[in-house]
């Protein structure tokens, strides 16, 4: 490297202690340029990466992502719950309140002109009250005490229409409304909303409807609740054996509105498995959109089963898409109701 240096120096003496300048074209002299380096540069590269660039154990990156989902879920939850808690306190419109309880009552076969007379039975004392029901839904075989209602009625005579209008008139601060006027316009809410002078609330219709569900129960149940005694009034003791038994009758209405669901899904299916083989199969039905009750079967399929559903652009393959899936996940059934 010095002697390469030496000649360097000798050679720009020659020239007037300059370089050799390039004349910017290259090839065009066939004198060399030489170009020298003096400061060396090092660079170390390692011969296997550092301990802190190794990857990971699999196994604790598994189990810090499982971690990672479990906060993510107990969050969610959380702000499920809040917002839960946030519909709940939201006051419903006050005929919501009647439309439910009217539902229960059209489903046990009371009717708009039953309104005094099921404010009467509810009026009477609890033992006369559930002596007259009992006997009714004995002899009838019910298994929804409501539906024992409309017999119990005539063990009473016209005095329940007496006792009906008495009781309206003397409750009549409980509700929003004027159960006489709000008759004449939409008498079926309006016998739903006799159950509103009792305090029912549509948030707790799974408990009252498993108070009906309870069949003989219901006396044992009216037996160990504190506050009742035989003169009470059966509206008012009904209320306390919801409000005391509230866990348990709301697991049982649940049960029994299920159940009623249940029986509804399987008269759709009979329904639809009695149309002509030839309109299920090539009916001109198959070509149109598909239905909002189709479009909301599938998305339950997919939240249940964890898959997502086939995008059909026709009411016939969806059809056979829900049949294919198992049908109503809810129910356990095979298919639905599709004309």
């Amino acid at each position: 490297m010095l002697a390469m240096v030496e000649r360097a120096a000798s050679s720009a003496a020659g020239n007037g202690g300059n370089p050799r300048r390039n004349s910017g074209k290259f090839n065009a002299s066939p004198r060399s340029m030489q170009v020298f380096f003096c400061k060396e540069s090092f660079m170390t590269y390692p011969l296997s990466p550092s301990a802190a660039a190794n990857p990971r154990d699999p196994f604790a990156r598994l189990d810090a992502l499982i971690t990672e989902v479990r906060l993510e879920m107990a969050t969610a939850d959380a702000e499920v719950a809040a917002i839960t808690a946030e519909i709940d306190a939201i006051e419903p419109h006050p005929h919501a309140h009647g439309h439910t309880a009217a539902g229960d009552c059209t489903y046990a076969g009371l009717e708009p002109a039953h309104f005094l007379s099921l404010a009467g039975l509810l009026a009477q004392p609890l033992q006369d009250a559930l002596v007259a029901i009992e006997v009714s839904r004995q002899e009838g075989g019910f298994d929804y005490l409501l539906k024992a209602f409309p017999t119990a009625f005539a063990t009473f005579g016209d005095t329940l229409v007496v006792d009906g209008a008495r009781l309206i008139d003397a409750r009549a601060d409980r509700i929003e409304n004027d159960l006489t006027a709000l008759f004449a316009r939409k008498p079926m809410l309006a016998t739903g909303m006799v159950f509103r002078l009792f305090g029912f609330d549509r948030r707790n219709r799974d408990a009252w409807v498993g108070a009906f569900a309870s069949g003989g129960r219901l006396s044992a149940l009216v037996a160990v609740t504190e506050g009742v005694i035989d003169a009470t009034m059966f509206g008012d003791a009904l209320a306390a054996v919801v409000a005391a038994h509230h866990a348990e009758l709301a697991a049982l209405g649940a049960r029994e509105l299920h159940q009623r669901a249940a029986r509804r899904d399987a008269e759709r299916q009979a329904s639809w498995a009695a149309v002509d083989e030839g309109f299920r199969e090539q009916g001109s039905w198959r070509n149109r959109p598909p239905t909002r009750r189709q479009r909301f079967m599938m998305r339950r399929i997919e939240a249940a089963r964890g898959l997502p559903m086939p995008i059909a652009a026709h009411r016939g393959a969806s059809s056979d898409a829900i049949t294919d899936a198992g049908g109503n996940p809810r129910f356990g059934t095979t298919g639905e109701e599709q004309a």
